[in-house]
């Protein structure tokens, strides 16, 4: 914490929340970073939101090379000021969400990112050839990113990212462990590429079926469908293939990804 106030009245600077710009200050924190990344001495990091650089000098004393990305401009400058004695990093002072996916292929994404952005960067990230996401997100967030059919945090986020990662969900970060601290507690998340369990021809047209779906989240099955198919088509369901819908009498939250997929090839 002291570190962390010396830096920001040394540059005049403070922290806006409405940025979610939350400086990690717990050792502890940083020390599960390293801990769960598994980091070796020839690994490529990507830490997206570098911010004071409180993560970055720890990530660059275990790894190859370091990308530090940035888009605030005065905390570019903290960072390269206080990071120049470090060969091995490179800081891009852009938005994330408008660089090239490509940044991400065969490397490890750890950091503590700004936490109004954890869906599309997540989504960014785990579209690519990356090894491995090691990151904090808002608890809450977190919840839906690994829950199960059935569960009230369940929804079109958790298929979406199982579709394309194994979520393990790792630590609860105490607010406390940020600084300013942040209104709720965090949650430690790692992401592993997998290989999907179907293949999807039209991954956009599909996901997008599961997003309308969604939108009835209770509503059985056969009901959901022809709403479904009035919204998208004008049309309803022949009778005669109401009786041969899959799952008809479940609750559309309580199906899985592969429910929903068979749903989805019965209606195409």
């Amino acid at each position: 914490m002291a570190e962390i106030k010396n830096l920001l009245k040394k540059y005049n600077l403070r922290a806006f929340k409405s940025y979610s710009q939350h400086f990690a200050v717990e050792p502890k924190l940083i020390q599960w970073h390293l801990e769960y990344s598994g980091l070796q001495r020839d690994d490529v990091v990507v830490e997206i939101g570098a911010g004071l650089g409180t993560l970055t000098k720890y990530l660059a004393k275990k790894a190859k090379k370091v990308i530090a990305i940035e888009s605030d401009q005065k905390l570019v400058e903290v960072l390269q000021n206080e990071l120049s004695v470090y060969q091995n990093i490179e800081i891009i002072p852009e938005d994330i969400l408008k660089l090239d996916s490509k940044i991400f292929d065969g490397t490890k994404i750890i950091s503590n990112p700004p936490y109004k952005i954890s869906s599309p960067l997540t989504f960014k990230i785990i579209k690519t050839s990356y090894i491995l996401s090691l990151m904090s997100y808002q608890k809450e967030f977190a919840a839906r990113m690994y829950a199960q059919p059935g569960s009230r945090q369940y929804g079109r986020l958790s298929l979406g990212i199982q579709y394309y990662a194994n979520v393990e969900y790792l630590k609860v970060i105490p607010r406390g462990y940020f600084h300013p601290i942040p209104k709720i507690d965090s949650a430690l998340i790692r992401l592993m590429p997998c290989v999907p369990p179907f293949e999807i021809i039209d991954k956009d047209d599909f996901f997008d079926f599961v997003r309308i779906l969604f939108s009835f989240r209770n509503k059985v099955v056969e009901h959901a469908l022809n709403l479904y198919l009035k919204r998208t088509s004008s049309k309803e369901l022949e009778k005669n293939k109401l009786i041969n819908i899959p799952f008809g009498n479940q609750r559309v939250f309580q199906l899985s990804l592969q429910q929903f997929y068979e749903l989805y090839q019965f209606l195409t």
